[in-house]
């Protein structure tokens, strides 16, 4: 595997490539954990029944920014993301609101607005899974812990080490549930 390293300023990443020379049918499938501060993505390639860690790592905006700002600079690096890859989807966590929590989700809402109007404005399809759905997906509980769900999918992808951001982590299992959900969506080419 990779190692972690800072990539541009606000996007702190892990980066594997592909070994060059080989024609591949290969498909990347996009997993965004939704944030304003802080936003995980993860890039996993579907190969021959097989996913691989292409990239993953967070997005951090700059400081001292509000949250139109914010929102703003979420919107152009997720669409300078995609703009980078051949896309097949992208996949976010389905917003949830919580009575103790409103102001909370509502803000991530908008996260997950902003991500899915990049994608939509490359044209490239949009899916939402709630949390719970993904850990259900992934370690038979919708109730399972984060340490538990971080196992999951270690184990699932059979990763030596995990990225250091919680976000990442959970933006690769996003992208996995999806993977495991929709096998056949998945294989079929666009």
């Amino acid at each position: 595997m990779g190692s972690w390293q800072v990539g541009k300023e606000s996007r702190m990443r892990h980066n594997e490539r592909w070994a060059k020379g080989k024609m591949r049918t290969e498909q990347i499938i996009v997993g965004i954990d939704p944030g304003t501060r802080q936003i995980g993505y993860a890039l996993l390639v579907v190969l021959e029944g097989s996913w691989r860690v292409m990239d993953c790592g967070i997005f951090r905006p700059p400081n001292g920014l509000g949250l139109p700002q914010r929102l703003a600079w979420l919107f152009n690096e997720v669409t300078a993301l995609l703009r980078e890859h051949a896309v097949h989807c992208v996949v976010v966590e389905e917003p949830h609101v919580r009575p103790f929590n409103m102001r909370s989700a509502l803000v991530v809402a908008q996260s997950v607005g902003v991500i899915k109007a990049a994608a939509a404005s490359l044209g490239v399809p949009i899916v939402s899974y709630p949390y719970t759905q993904v850990k259900r997906t992934l370690t038979g509980s919708g109730n399972a812990s984060r340490l538990i769900l971080t196992a999951a999918v270690r184990q699932i992808l059979r990763l030596a080490d995990l990225p250091p951001w919680q976000d990442a982590v959970d933006a690769l299992a996003f992208a996995l549930c999806h993977c495991l959900l929709s096998p056949s969506e998945v294989m079929t080419t666009p």
